[in-house]
């Protein structure tokens, strides 16, 4: 990571006129890029976050964990487990524990349990 001279700001890399600088993204002071302690990718590095779906739109595969649970919906007894993908999301203050989610993968009911 490389900073402005002028000003302390970061400088990225940009390709102008066909050649790669680095400019300040606060005030535009633009240097040469050519160095051997400066390395430019062209290609965005794959973010690790792209591989995981958490979402469940229709038609679209999880990697959501499963567990073997009652759904209120659609379990016809408190022995008749169905599998459900869970996760867990911050939805209360910080200093309370995270709430975790299930989904029915049979029905496709939602629902929550607080600690």
């Amino acid at each position: 990571m490389k900073f402005c001279d002028e000003c302390g700001g970061m400088l990225v890399s940009e390709k102008q006129n066909g050649e790669s600088v680095m400019k300040c993204r606060n005030c535009g002071h633009v240097e040469d890029a050519e160095g051997s302690e400066i390395k430019i990718t062209e290609e965005k590095e794959e973010d690790p976050m792209d591989r995981l779906n958490v979402s469940s739109e229709d038609d679209q595969e999880t990697t959501r964990p499963t567990t073997m649970k009652e759904c209120p919906k659609c379990s016809d007894d408190s022995k008749d487990e169905k599998e459900h993908e869970w996760w867990m999301e911050q939805t209360r203050s910080s200093d309370e524990p995270a709430t975790r989610f299930y989904e029915c993968v049979n029905c496709g009911n939602v629902h929550k349990e607080y600690d």
